[in-house]
């Protein structure tokens, strides 16, 4: 039975589950607004402004699970998809780069 988690395993593996998902969380909030507020004051109607993040992050959260899909069967191709999360990823922080107040510390705390 050495394969078997023993209870500080299973709960270090919950913890880190736990801590995932609510980082991830509040992430995913904080852009989805930041990128529904641009959006807007580029004249996008509130169904398409809400749309566009989803979109978004939804890409980044697509590309990144076909890479972990690739990778847990070993491989380390993927050109697409590492494309699609890098192209996505720059979006998502210009959006927040953009929506910040025109000072230079908003901006960098917006990063």
């Amino acid at each position: 039975m050495a394969n078997t988690p023993c209870r500080a395993e299973k709960w270090i593996r919950w913890a880190t589950t736990a801590s995932v998902l609510l980082v991830a969380g509040i992430a995913a909030v904080v852009s989805f607004r930041h990128m529904y507020g641009l959006a807007l004051q580029h004249g996008e109607e509130p169904v398409a402004a809400a749309l566009i993040p989803l979109a978004v992050d939804g890409a980044i959260v697509a590309a990144s699970m076909s890479l972990l899909l690739a990778s847990r069967y070993g491989s380390r191709d993927g050109l697409l998809p590492w494309t699609l999360r890098v192209v996505a990823s720059l979006a998502s922080l210009g959006a927040n780069v953009a929506i910040a107040e025109p000072s230079q510390a908003a901006r960098t705390v917006m990063r």
